[in-house]
């Protein structure tokens, strides 16, 4: 009982809300690279499975023990693992390497070298680029350190197949626009922890009207991606049908959250962007098999 306990608070410090959805993009990336029959590819899906959860899990552990300073100060975070004192510093920092090297050694031994290098690619992109150099000094860091949200999509294609397609790239944009929203969104809701902690996340330096406008962009933005890719790449009609139906409520709070940026609206995009993210992968998923 006491190992399962242990392995269930390493499990949160991970934050798999987190990377959850980011696992579950890429093995939709690995489906559609796998073909309309993806049974033969299935060790090779396995594989992209189970390096993306490796991957992503690492990389949350580490950027989390290189923001536990700030984790301790504001109040979203100070009930983290990390922060309480239930994980040690040093055993953090050796479980996220410990998954990283999960992540990349069975690529090359498995000689996915294309998938390797993004995966390496996205670590040192979410840990270094955004967590350790930019998520304190700009605030446009997400924007220079969400790549690694749309890799993902690139590793799991690139696991099972190195054909090139526009698809797996097209969804790889759209992720990396799905970011700010995501993340700004958040930072727009809890503007008073970022501040007090002096991270300069996008809403904490700029007025609300001029912040929501951003979001909002990056929103509309995100749904022309969405839709483009009917006529980039041949899909039955429903793809455009489904598409716009799940386009039209992500304009229409982008649209409210601009008019009257408040915690309300913002809390609506938030929840939202994340509902289409999801909904949207699942779509293209279904497409394949239609």
């Amino acid at each position: 009982m006491k190992i399962a306990g242990e392995i269930l608070i390493y499990l949160k410090y991970t934050k798999p809300r987190v990377w959850g959805l980011l696992v579950y993009i890429g093995v939709v990336g690995a489906i559609i690279g796998a073909g309309t029959n993806p049974l033969p590819e299935l060790s090779l899906i396995m594989l992209a499975t189970f390096t993306l959860i490796a991957g992503t899990a690492g990389s949350e552990a580490i950027t989390n023990y290189i923001d536990r300073d700030i984790d301790s100060i504001m109040k979203r975070t100070q009930k983290r693992p990390l922060v309480t004192g239930m994980i040690s510093p040093s055993g953090a920092m050796t479980f996220g390497i410990a998954l990283i090297f999960l992540s990349v050694v069975p690529l090359l031994v498995f000689e996915r070298y294309y998938a390797a290098f993004f995966m390496i690619a996205g670590i040192v992109d979410n840990v270094v680029i955004y967590s350790y150099f930019l998520k304190r000094k700009s605030s446009w860091n997400i924007v220079f350190g969400g790549f690694s949200g749309g890799l993902p999509v690139l590793i799991g294609w690139y696991v099972v197949t190195d054909a090139f397609s526009i698809i797996p790239w097209f969804l790889f944009t759209m992720v990396v626009i799905w970011i700010p929203i995501h993340i700004w969104s958040i930072a727009y809701l809890y503007r008073e922890d970022y501040s007090n902690a002096g991270v300069p996340m996008l809403p904490v330096m700029y007025p609300d009207k001029i912040s929501a406008k951003y979001i909002a962009f990056s929103a509309f933005l995100l749904s022309i991606f969405s839709i483009m890719i009917y006529f980039v790449e041949i899909h039955p009609i429903i793809y455009l049908i489904v598409t716009l139906v799940l386009v039209s409520p992500l304009i229409h709070y982008s649209y409210k959250f601009m008019k009257n940026p408040d915690k309300k609206t913002s809390l609506s995009l938030f929840k939202y962007s994340n509902l289409f993210l999801s909904a949207f992968f699942s779509l293209i998923l279904i497409i394949m098999f239609i």
